[in-house]
């Protein structure tokens, strides 16, 4: 009986030990704890999930005239949230923003580019938007090119979830360009109207 009765009282304790430390390190993702006599603070952050975007295909593209759409959105220049954001078309089932060149204004008729095609889940009518940055790095025999931009989801215009087809462009210049690697990083925003 004495024995039973003991592991009985064990396995409360570790029931209870249970109630209190799970809640507790559940919550310590989003806790702030004040040190004594000390005026810093940490802060635990749990990182924004992956963002709906996957990418896809990549190919070295020659233009032989100049697109005419809008360039991505860029980061401004001082801290904080902030910068230029490009909100991808609503659609009700799939559709696409054919042409966004990075980090500039435009592409030159002429020019060799990265192409990089994303897709991109729209979330529903009531879903909040998403914003996401794409940083394309080209490594050319030459060196280092890179072009950035900084997009936010539209939404889905039906019930459900849509998805669009993302195309960003890299100028490579004018020279025919040897390509030995493509960095591809998808960031999600923690705002739709700047990255930190």
């Amino acid at each position: 009986m004495k024995r039973s009765g003991g592991g009985w009282r064990a396995f409360g304790l570790v029931v209870l030990l249970l109630l209190v430390v799970i809640p507790a390190s559940a919550s310590a993702a989003t806790s702030v704890r004040t040190f004594t006599a000390s005026h810093y603070f940490v802060a635990k952050v749990t990182p924004a999930a992956a963002p709906p975007v996957t990418i896809g295909a990549y190919a070295v593209r020659y233009m032989g005239a100049a697109p005419g759409y809008a360039a991505a959105g860029v980061q401004g220049t001082s801290s904080g949230l902030q910068g230029t954001t490009v909100v991808l078309p609503s659609c009700a089932g799939a559709c696409t923003d054919r042409y966004r060149p990075a980090s500039s204004p435009a592409i030159a008729a002429g020019h060799y580019t990265e192409r990089v095609i994303f897709t991109v889940t729209q979330p529903r009518a009531a879903g909040p938007a998403v914003g996401f940055d794409v940083d394309v790095a080209v490594h050319l025999r030459t060196g280092w090119v890179s072009g950035f931009g900084y997009f936010s989801t539209g939404v889905a215009t039906g019930a459900a979830t849509s998805t669009i087809s993302l195309r960003l462009y890299v100028d490579l210049g004018t020279a025919n360009p040897t390509v030995l690697a493509v960095e591809v990083t998808v960031n999600r925003c923690t705002s739709t109207t700047g990255c930190p």
